[in-house]
């Protein structure tokens, strides 16, 4: 066959041209970078000194890297140095103030606050400053059979089988026995009003204990008379009545 013809026949052959794209590897930029990580790890395991620029290796070449999920270290915030700062001044001022005023106003509400913390027992010390009419008595006897009488000297008396109460809550200030075997109750109220319960067969209470209106403080079994004397800064209260349940009902 002619060479020119088979050329010629060669150039009238149909070709389709076809592009080729080549992607860099993925993994072969991991296996690049896992490259580099190793050479300078081993490279700061041999090396006795730290690396110098004029090596070649810089401080950030140090850095390892220990993947994406390495969660960054937090760094301290300048407003949370601040926020420290204006706590530990607050303290101060706090200090400062409190001490001012125990030097020069000791009876300010900071002082007051305080000491009741301090001492709870000297709010419940108060002294009760209220008068007899402030107070609403109740009955002495437990049984309203029991028939209560007032003479003109205000003494209330009574004579029965019968636990006997104070007429208000209170504290006992004193209890002493009578030659006859009998008890004397005199029990503190207010800072101006008191009690005074003789004839009592039995003392339930002593010096120092509170009692309550609705708890006996002695008992009488009938054989002596009991007598309810009441006190006004040591002035003996007439201006009462006794109901028909035998409670105690101040004059108006």
């Amino acid at each position: 066959m002619n060479e020119t013809i088979d050329y010629a026949e060669m150039l009238e052959i149909p070709v389709s041209t076809l592009n080729v794209t080549k992607k860099r590897s993925k993994k072969r930029r991991e296996e690049l970078k896992d490259r580099v990580v190793e050479a300078v790890n081993e490279r700061m395991e041999g090396a006795e000194e730290p690396a110098r620029e004029e090596d070649g290796v810089t401080a950030a070449d140090n850095l390892v890297d220990y993947g994406e999920d390495a969660a960054p270290r937090p760094k301290r915030r300048f407003l949370e140095s601040r926020l420290l700062v204006g706590e530990f001044v607050a303290v101060l001022a706090l200090c400062a103030t409190i001490l001012l005023t125990n030097i020069f106003w000791q009876e300010s509400a900071i002082n007051t606050f305080f000491a009741n913390i301090l001492s709870p027992s000297a709010a419940e010390d108060t002294v009760d400053e209220r008068v007899y009419s402030e107070l609403t008595p109740s009955s002495v006897v437990s049984d309203p059979a029991v028939v209560c009488s007032v003479g003109e000297d205000g003494v209330l008396t009574f004579t029965a089988a019968c636990s006997v109460y104070a007429p208000c809550d209170g504290s006992v200030a004193n209890v002493t026995a009578a030659e006859d075997g009998t008890y004397t109750v005199e029990i503190a109220h207010t800072s101006t009003f008191s009690t005074v319960l003789s004839g009592l067969t039995y003392a339930y209470c002593a010096a120092g204990d509170e009692v309550l209106s609705t708890i006996p403080v002695g008992y009488s079994d009938g054989a002596a008379v009991v007598s309810v004397a009441m006190y006004d800064a040591g002035t003996l209260i007439r201006a009462y009545t006794v109901g028909e349940n035998n409670d105690i009902l101040w004059n108006a």
